[in-house]
């Protein structure tokens, strides 16, 4: 019960053969491969039928179809298995005719290239090249454009579909801010991106700095180790120089170069 509420679920109603056909679309948004996604998306289409049986909305005693729907947006590509039936381990063909089948549509953002999408109108691309913005001014030249294409197709659904997305997703995702104002149109977002440039600037520099300190430790835990050894390596070569071992012998043995056995020798002569 506590998955009942979805910020909008799409449900279409099409004419099938000439009959009403209502298709549910699960769309997932993923920044980074998941390996099992099919298996979590075969998990949110049965609490989906289970909800639509409990509720009895069922069409003529039928559940809808379900077309599932993973939109990749990371840097590279996606190599995961697409199929349920790809995570399952081999077995005999007397039981495998009975091991649960799911397929999802991928679409995935690093198998294009930039001037492919930037020379496209479709709605995948406009996600995909909001995905990957990483200042104000290319969002908002985004849903700019955005608005004119779907100001041509006079889609209300889509213009608040888009609206949700990036208020409720993408714009946390971006800014670090975890709430937003409801809105109820890209106007009105472009207009809230602009009024919030300034904590923009300051997620991105919070984020370069967090990551950077991040990447800082681990150097300095590496490269702490890497000085730990070597120092390991001259406090025994000292050790056998001490003992009377020849300098060549000893740069042999502790695996360092013979010169810098000479000059350790040099520094306990002194």
């Amino acid at each position: 019960d506590d998955l009942r509420e979805r910020i909008d679920d799409i449900i279409w109603r099409v004419n099938f053969r000439g009959r009403t056909l209502y298709l549910c679309i699960i769309i997932e948004f993923q920044s980074a491969e998941d390996r099992w996604m099919a298996a979590r998306l075969m998990t949110y289409t049965g609490l989906l039928y289970d909800d639509i049986v409990r509720r009895k909305k069922t069409v003529d005693g039928k559940l809808p179809p379900v077309l599932p729907i993973v939109l990749h947006t990371g840097l590279t590509s996606w190599k995961s298995p697409c199929s349920v039936k790809d995570l399952i381990a081999p077995v005999s063909p007397a039981l495998s005719r009975y091991s649960p089948s799911l397929d999802f549509l991928l679409l995935d953002a690093a198998a294009f290239e930039e001037n492919e999408l930037e020379g496209s109108d479709d709605l995948a691309s406009f996600l995909f090249r909001m995905e990957r913005s990483r200042a104000p001014e290319e969002l908002i030249k985004q849903i700019s454009r955005l608005g004119a294409v779907l100001e041509k197709e006079k889609s209300a659904h889509l213009r608040r579909s888009f609206t949700v997305f990036l208020t409720k997703a993408l714009l946390p995702r971006k800014t670090g801010k975890k709430e937003f104002p409801d809105l109820d149109d890209l106007l009105e977002v472009e207009k809230m991106i602009t009024d919030t440039r300034p904590e923009w600037a300051d997620a991105l520099i919070k984020e370069g700095e967090a990551k950077g300190e991040k990447r800082g430790i681990l150097l300095g835990e590496k490269r702490g180790l890497r000085l730990g050894v070597t120092q390991a390596k001259r406090d025994t070569a000292l050790r056998m120089l001490r003992r009377g071992m020849s300098a060549a012998e000893v740069a042999e043995l502790v695996d360092l170069p013979q010169d810098e056995v000479l000059r350790l020798a040099k520094e306990a002569a002194n």
